[in-house]
């Protein structure tokens, strides 16, 4: 397994609306302008009411200008929400393919001491944790130390 710890603190930025979920190319249209802001994004997020967009801090200004640009005009999507402070530990390896467990043990191994996952994105061979930044290197240490990495 491989492990990273993100250096740069992250923000989320989170629309929400009734018709998230439901309305075609909600991704498109919000990463479409990040793009246009030269906003790097570095994980999305998407539930039943909401799209989450996690970028380097430094850009989040920008970043929010650009989606509450299109919130305003657009009567599906309720509000923007931002969290500052936010850190990005990524967690790769075939072990997420071929052994059951390996996310719930992440997350054990972070709730026993004391770290709160504030959102996850995985893939068949890897796992995006977004924590509070204070978390983050204590986050990267206990998996390295409970993984082995």
């Amino acid at each position: 397994m491989d492990l990273k710890l993100y250096k740069r603190p992250i923000s989320s930025l989170s629309v929400t609306g009734e018709r998230v979920r439901v309305t075609p190319g909600v991704v498109a249209k919000f990463s479409s302008a990040l793009s246009d802001r030269m906003v790097n994004i570095y994980c999305i997020s998407m539930g039943e009411y909401s799209v989450s967009f996690f970028v380097d801090e430094a850009d989040m200004a920008k970043a929010r200008d650009a989606l509450e640009e299109i919130v305003s005009k657009t009567s599906s999507f309720g509000a923007l929400s931002i969290m500052k402070n936010l850190g990005m530990v990524t967690v790769t390896g075939t072990e997420f393919m071929n052994k059951p467990g390996v996310i719930t043990k992440l997350a054990s191994v972070l709730s026993n001491k004391n770290i709160n996952i504030v959102s996850v994105s995985t893939s068949f061979d890897s796992a995006v944790l977004i924590l509070k930044w204070d978390d983050c290197k204590k986050a990267y240490d206990t998996i390295g130390k409970d993984f082995r990495i």
